[in-house]
């Protein structure tokens, strides 16, 4: 299992975690992700040979927010 913490930009309440939570956790390989919308980050652990980074971001970003980068 890998963990990854992604910088995202927009998010402005619990609902916004909830809804990228949600989306990441429909990914196959996802075992956990938490989305803390005060600090704009959301730490996923996942394994890398069910999931990309690239289908991780693009979930993200199809919730409709800009990841900025991953810090780890």
């Amino acid at each position: 299992m890998i963990k990854k913490r992604f910088q995202v930009q927009g998010m402005h309440c619990v609902a916004c975690a909830m809804t990228i939570d949600g989306a990441l956790e429909d990914l196959p390989g996802i075992k956990s992700a938490t989305t803390n919308y005060a600090r704009q980050v959301v730490d996923v652990e996942y394994d890398d040979q069910r999931v990309t980074n690239d289908q991780i971001i693009l979930a993200i970003r199809n919730s409709g927010y800009e990841v900025i980068g991953d810090t780890h």
